[in-house]
């Protein structure tokens, strides 16, 4: 089944209609770090506290309340179908060549708070920074970095000392490459997170029915078909996902 891609302008109408804690840049970027997690049960439903506050309204009637649903978790499925394009975006921000020291700004602020929320995102599954391996936490000690940077910048550009155009520019080219680097560190985290969670499963596969140390009995994990998602939440269907890694075992 093909879900309908929500853009990022009908999720935020709905947030400020629903006078929600987040952007829709701050809900993309929680989104991605949920989805780079190795938690297998985390979704858009375990992420509505964080998003709508912690008594979650979403509208006046039952029809408001689904049409709400259908967007909040329409947008998590375009994630999913974007993460396995190998697109990994931040939200789109206009920052032209000639952009001003308040456009700069607003750019590096954009990004800090959405590498926040990224790894918030990361945060709600419970994940142990050492899951990740040695890969993953450079990986993450990179994009705290980099968010150091951007706050740095923020600050620098907060002052009121003036700046010529060629400076600006050279600074603009900066935020610009940062920007795009962190976007691949997350695209080489969820590399690292998919082997952890296939790893996992098929140690889980290969341990089914038999007994740990102190002799408890390993249960048979419910049957996931061929054609079915599959359950580590990468969107792809089972037979191309973990369900190859259980057959390679």
């Amino acid at each position: 089944m093909k879900h309908r891609t929500i853009e990022i302008s009908e999720l935020q109408d709905l947030l400020t209609r629903l006078g929600a804690k987040l952007s829709a840049s701050e809900v993309h970027a929680l989104y991605l770090g949920a989805l780079t997690s190795t938690c297998l049960g985390l979704g858009p439903q375990k992420l509505l506290g964080a998003i709508l506050g912690k008594e979650p309204m979403l509208g006046e009637s039952i029809e408001d309340a689904n049409a709400a649903v259908g967007i909040l978790f329409g947008y998590w499925n375009t994630l999913v179908s974007q993460r396995e394009a190998g697109r990994i975006r931040f939200t789109p921000i206009d920052v032209p060549e000639s952009a001003s020291k308040d456009e700069l700004r607003a750019f590096v602020e954009r990004r800090r708070g959405e590498l926040l929320w990224y790894v918030r995102g990361i945060d709600a599954g419970g994940d142990d920074p050492i899951e990740f391996g040695d890969e993953g936490r450079e990986i993450l000690e990179k994009l705290a970095q980099a968010r150091g940077f951007f706050e740095l910048y923020s600050k620098t550009l907060a002052k009121h000392e003036p700046a010529d155009d060629a400076t600006l520019r050279q600074t603009r080219d900066l935020l610009m490459q940062t920007s795009t680097a962190c976007e691949q560190l997350i695209a080489d985290l969820m590399e690292v997170n998919d082997r952890v969670r296939r790893e996992a499963i098929s140690t889980s596969v290969a341990m089914q029915g038999s007994r740990t140390d102190d002799g408890v009995l390993i249960a048979r994990a419910a049957r996931v078909g061929r054609n079915e998602n599959c359950p580590c939440g990468s969107g792809k269907k089972w037979k191309r996902c973990c369900g190859s890694a259980a057959r390679a075992h």
